[in-house]
């Protein structure tokens, strides 16, 4: 899988994962990897992050997100992640990208992104949940609650909880978008033929005006 072309990225951001009452959530590209090209429906009840991430970044108004990439890093790590350095994107240069990971209990793949700009800034972010093997269709129900979580985990509660409707009911389409204040946000599956993955990202303007990465 790779990052969504920054010109069709637009994440999904829908959650309250910032209440200090609730269960753990946790993506399935390898680390080395990005999710799959695009920006990518059940309603249960919206999750909430047991600790939320430390502190609002400095640059919170102008990169449009609730929380610095470090802090939502380690509030992941908490939750059983295991984060990879982080490298250069392969899509947006001067842009760096930090994957972290997780099997959950139900035995598939938990996967989030975290793409950093030349400033540090969190850019761009991205969720997904790959299925069991044996589930060549992952249900949405499944997916909705790390999903979402994402969302509240780098958007807020208020925010990440407004988009809550918009991506319960997308969730599993192969593509969709809408737009959160200045970021634009996204849920997909892994390709138009395979729905073994479900896929929400969010992203600002900066990251999807870049200039692409120069080729190896």
């Amino acid at each position: 899988m790779s990052y969504l072309p920054r010109e069709r990225i637009s994440l999904v951001v829908a959650i309250a994962l910032l209440l200090a009452a609730c269960a753990p959530s946790s993506v399935t590209p390898n680390p080395s990897a990005s999710p799959a090209p695009t920006l990518a429906g059940a309603s249960p009840a919206v999750p909430s992050l047991s600790q939320p991430p430390a502190s609002a970044i400095p640059t919170a108004n102008t990169t449009g997100f609730a929380f610095a990439a470090e802090d939502i890093a380690a509030y992941y790590e908490t939750q059983g992640y295991t984060c990879a350095a982080s490298q250069p994107s392969t899509k947006a240069a001067g842009y760096t990208v930090r994957t972290c990971q997780e099997i959950d209990p139900a035995g598939r793949t938990r996967v989030i992104g975290l793409v950093t700009d030349p400033g540090g800034g969190l850019a761009n972010g991205f969720a997904s949940l790959k299925g069991k093997a044996t589930e060549t269709i992952l249900a949405p129900v499944d997916a909705l609650d790390p999903l979402s979580g994402f969302l509240g985990a780098t958007l807020g509660e208020e925010q990440g909880g407004a988009l809550l409707t918009w991506l319960a009911s997308h969730l599993g389409d192969t593509y969709a978008e809408t737009t959160s204040g200045p970021l634009k946000v996204a849920t997909y599956t892994e390709s138009a033929d395979d729905h073994s993955t479900l896929y929400v990202e969010v992203a600002n303007q900066a990251y999807l005006g870049a200039p692409p990465a120069a080729s190896p």
